[in-house]
């Protein structure tokens, strides 16, 4: 793949991510600057920043490390701005810790998860189950919430997330997006 071309797929998912071309954060990043950023850091590496062809492509492992160090952008901004522990201004209920990277690990996750299944015999019952997961409320019966989605028995949804999670590479997946975050936008 040409450079160019790299740098063109980061830049488009980095405007995904900072909600477009002409956006600016607070902070001054733009979606040019986290491509720019992502492609120069990988360039300047000694090891490709540990890239391998088996870890996937260079653009899905490239488009995780922008993700990343947009993440951590957003953190430092929101700590910079003051919004943790400021009680004044609204936000999330106090029991509700769910923050916007939260969200984007979520769709992180159910993206490598859709591709995980691809081939499988049962891959159309399984996209509908992650699908689902991604959409059911943190608070009460993830279960019931999923039956009710997917217009199945309760017990449909518990050999529907056991078949998800025979699938190879499954388990692994959790475990890279856990990091003692709060990954619960895919039922497990």
């Amino acid at each position: 793949m040409e450079l160019d071309d790299l740098w063109r797929r980061l830049y488009l998912y980095a405007c995904v991510l900072t909600g477009g071309a002409k956006a600016v954060m607070h902070c001054g990043l733009s979606a040019d600057d986290l491509a720019t950023e992502t492609l120069n850091k990988y360039l300047l590496s000694p090891n490709g920043l540990g890239w391998r062809a088996s870890k996937g492509t260079l653009v899905a492992y490239l488009g995780t490390i922008l993700r990343n160090r947009f993440i951590d952008y957003l953190r430092k901004e929101r700590e910079v701005s003051g919004e943790e522990g400021d009680a004044s201004e609204p936000g999330p209920a106090a029991g509700d810790s769910k923050r916007p990277d939260d969200e984007l690990v979520g769709q992180e996750l159910t993206e490598r998860l859709l591709e995980r299944i691809k081939g499988h015999k049962d891959e159309g019952e399984l996209r509908d189950f992650i699908v689902a997961s991604g959409k059911i409320s943190v608070g009460g019966k993830v279960n019931q919430q999923l039956a009710d989605l997917l217009g199945v028995g309760e017990g449909e949804v518990v050999n529907r997330r056991k078949k998800l999670m025979r699938v190879a590479g499954i388990e692994e997946l959790y475990k890279d997006f856990g990091h003692g975050r709060k990954t619960n936008q895919i039922a497990r």
